[in-house]
């Protein structure tokens, strides 16, 4: 598992549809790995890494609460496998009795109730070797990295939507 942090939330300008960023947080390569999300998920990312407090709980509150409530805690989110262009996740919590129990879950939402929970955010060694991009390209500008990453879409990559 590769421990990553969130680099940006962004739109893509094409798509007009978010994509959230992470980053590896350690190693030479320091690799990035896309992930298109909805809107939803954007603005409930955007809201907790901007600090900013809703006047009622969003979904992710919620949840976190709900969690918080039954005596456990998210100990970590993992990005864990890619297949048919759709990335898979899981939130890994522990319960008051000790047990890790692994509940599937959308990466996007996975990140937004990590943030919430400060938990940290993993991602497989197999899902960032197929879809990670290298540090030579994460170096250039926010234009040329957006550039690299649309360049590499093929049409498959939105499944039935185009």
């Amino acid at each position: 598992m590769i421990e990553v942090e969130i680099e940006m939330v962004r739109l893509d300008p094409d798509a007009k549809t978010p994509i959230v960023i992470l980053r590896e947080k350690e190693g030479k390569s320091r690799r990035i790995l896309p992930i298109w999300i909805g809107l939803f998920e954007a603005i409930a990312i955007v809201t907790e890494i901007d600090q900013q407090t809703p006047i009622r709980p969003m979904t992710h509150d919620l949840l976190k609460s709900v969690i918080d409530n039954l005596g456990a805690e998210v100990i970590s989110v993992l990005v864990s496998d890619l297949r048919e262009d759709t990335f898979y996740a899981e939130i890994n919590l522990r319960q008051s009795d000790g047990k890790v129990i692994k509940i599937d879950s959308r990466p996007s939402d996975a990140i937004a109730l990590s943030l919430r929970a400060k938990a940290p955010i993993y991602v497989s060694e197999d899902v960032m070797a197929i879809s990670g991009i290298s540090q030579a390209i994460v170096d250039s500008t926010p234009e040329d990295l957006l550039k690299a990453i649309l360049d590499n879409l093929k049409p498959e990559d939105f499944g039935d939507k185009v």
